[in-house]
């Protein structure tokens, strides 16, 4: 194989990693999203809890960082995994990746599309970064993976 091939493939399969990685550029704690009252936009990343349980006995709680996790509480599980999410404009996708609970049980790679709603603006954030709007909740539809369920709205308050 001649050196010039080499280097072309070479370069070819860089550029197909990072055509990959543009996802995971776009999660990071500055990302905000736009919300009416604030032209700048908000700040997403946090953790969040779903003020009410779905699909039965589950609570869920996840935060939304670099690297994204989520846990699912309740009806004798306890599940930890991660998640995948992106911002534009005004929406949040939200992709969370099966994980095993154990006891033979796993949560599904279920998918959730997200708005803002709310501008959270405590003591602590002015005294964090003061002038910088977090959000403070999430109006979202849940959408499982799992057949037999059908997606339904929740609603996700900051709590750190």
């Amino acid at each position: 194989m001649s050196v010039r091939k080499f280097f072309f493939g070479l370069m070819a399969a860089a550029m197909m990693m990072l055509g990959h990685a543009g996802p995971s550029l776009a999660q990071d704690n500055s990302t905000r999203v736009i919300v009416p009252d604030r032209p700048g936009g908000a700040l997403i990343a946090g953790c969040y809890r779903v003020t009410r349980s779905i699909y039965g006995p589950y609570r869920l709680t996840f935060c939304l960082e670099r690297r994204g996790t989520y846990q699912v509480t309740g009806g004798g599980v306890n599940c930890q995994g991660r998640l995948n999410w992106t911002a534009s404009g005004r929406d949040v996708s939200i992709q969370l990746q099966r994980s095993r609970c154990g006891n033979g049980v796993a949560w599904s790679a279920d998918r959730m599309s997200c708005r803002g709603a709310g501008i959270f603006q405590g003591i602590l954030s002015r005294i964090l970064v003061p002038d910088v709007p977090y959000l403070g909740a999430l109006n979202c539809t849940y959408r499982p993976a799992a057949g037999g369920y059908q997606p339904t709205t929740i609603t996700a308050r900051r709590f750190n």
